[in-house]
């Protein structure tokens, strides 16, 4: 029984393809379920990378408030400078 997957459609460059077909090739899979499998990696990499971030960033806002301190984004007409005061 396989995992129930989504549909996905892409169009690649030549050069592309070719690298592919010889990745699939080599490893002796069909070269769409091989392009899944890079896909997949390149998803998970990409998230992980994303949610690190995005975890940092939260744990710095609960320092910042902690602190008492309260980022308010505030542009000035003249300037794009954001402005931090204190709570």
């Amino acid at each position: 029984m396989s995992l129930e997957k989504e549909d996905l459609r892409m169009k690649m460059l030549p050069d592309m393809m070719e690298r592919l077909r010889l990745i699939a090739d080599v490893r002796g899979k069909d070269y769409a379920h091989q392009a899944v499998i890079l896909l997949e990696k390149a998803i998970m990499g990409e998230y992980h990378e994303v949610s690190l971030m995005l975890e940092r960033a939260n744990k710095n806002r609960k320092k910042r408030e902690s602190l008492g301190l309260v980022g308010q984004a505030k542009a000035s007409d003249q300037s794009q400078i954001l402005e931090i005061k204190k709570a």
